[in-house]
């Protein structure tokens, strides 16, 4: 069923009208919550005629359908195909949803199952009448998969790729994090409906691995294309050397009380050298008030052109910026200075590439 509000009537009647929009083709939505025996029930079934061809869809709907849910659905669906017969129709399980994963999508299509959502993507495999439309997510439902990739989930990721050689209970990702358990716990749980984590046991001893970390890297990048870059807030120090800079930084900071994380090129070339010299600083300080004490210990001077020192406008810094410190210097997470380099100038996309090689391995 459809859950948060979401008419499943409304939508198996899109499905419908999107069938007859096709050439040589008709549909009919003819039930919706139809039992098949006392204990299986099904969410809609159609009836079309698509290019001379009788068709019956057998279809379960769902909000949103990651690849779990849709292994789920496949099953529930196999099992009313056995039920229902039709000598006239062949019939074609279905799943119909607001948004599906690109991951539940190849699913879906790889078990022959169809598929349609609110973005107007269909997947019909009926036999001599193959339909695929394939169109991207609508930007309301893709907000369903992108809020993992924001705030304090965000967090979640960065440790568990981080870390992602380890099995992580809720309790180890959560101090890991310095997130709440229950946000821990809901992130693992949709990290697992996406099967980028593996499980293994239940209860409070279950544990999860990062097993797909390329797509969860992935899954950000596409993210953070359909946003627009944090703005920096540029400024000058009177220092030739970015090294120098950033123990200045990291003095003043520890002395003000406020955090502090390198990104960009300089904290790609600590991770993986690749440029001889940085005239450019990139961070992320907070809190805010605490991070403007520090600037001002360094005479950080406000400035549109001859920077070198920017810092990351970014709200969600606080207390507890995910870092690694090397060399007596506070680096973001090499996963974190990945996704900042991919919005950076210059030769920024060329360090991001030499990082995701050579310090993300993948």
């Amino acid at each position: 069923m459809i859950e948060d509000g979401l008419n499943g009537a409304e939508m198996l009647e899109r499905l419908a009208s999107s069938l007859r929009e096709l050439p040589d083709a008709d549909a009919r939505l003819v039930s919706t919550e139809t039992m098949i025996d006392n204990h299986n029930r099904l969410d809609g079934i159609i009836e079309a005629e698509v290019a001379g061809r009788e068709l019956l869809l057998i279809i379960e709907t769902r909000r949103d359908a990651f690849p779990r849910d849709v292994r789920e659905a496949i099953w529930q669906l196999r099992n009313y195909q056995h039920h229902i017969q039709s000598i006239e129709r062949q019939v074609i399980p279905f799943l119909v949803a607001a948004a599906i994963s690109s991951g539940a999508r190849e699913t879906l299509r790889h078990e022959n199952v169809g598929f349609y959502d609110m973005g107007g993507t269909l997947f019909l495999p009926a036999r001599g009448a193959y339909i695929f439309i394939d169109r991207a997510v609508p930007r309301k439902s893709r907000k369903i998969f992108d809020t993992i990739f924001k705030g304090q989930r965000a967090r979640v990721l960065q440790t568990l790729f981080d870390r992602k050689n380890d099995w992580l209970a809720v309790k180890d990702v959560s101090e890991a994090s310095f997130v709440s358990p229950a946000t821990a716990s809901q992130t693992l749980a949709e990290l697992e409906r996406r099967e980028w984590v593996q499980a293994r046991g239940s209860g409070p001893t279950k544990t999860r691995k990062l097993v797909e970390p390329e797509k969860l890297v992935e899954g950000w990048q596409l993210y953070l294309t359909s946003q627009k870059p944090l703005s920096l807030k540029r400024y000058y120090v009177p220092e030739h050397s970015a090294d120098k800079l950033m123990r200045r930084l990291d003095d003043a900071c520890h002395s003000a009380g406020a955090e502090y994380a390198i990104t960009g090129e300089a904290a790609a070339n600590a991770y993986t050298p690749h440029l001889s010299s940085i005239s450019q600083v990139r961070c992320r300080v907070g809190p805010v008030e605490a991070g403007k004490i520090a600037l001002e210990r360094i005479d950080a001077r406000p400035v549109q052109e001859g920077w070198n020192l920017a810092i990351i406008d970014d709200p969600s810094v606080g207390k507890n910026l995910l870092c690694e410190r090397r060399d007596g210097i506070n680096y973001a997470k090499p996963l974190q200075v990945y996704l900042d380099l991919l919005h950076g100038s210059g030769r920024s996309k060329d360090m991001a590439a030499h990082l995701r090689s050579e310090g993300l391995g993948l």
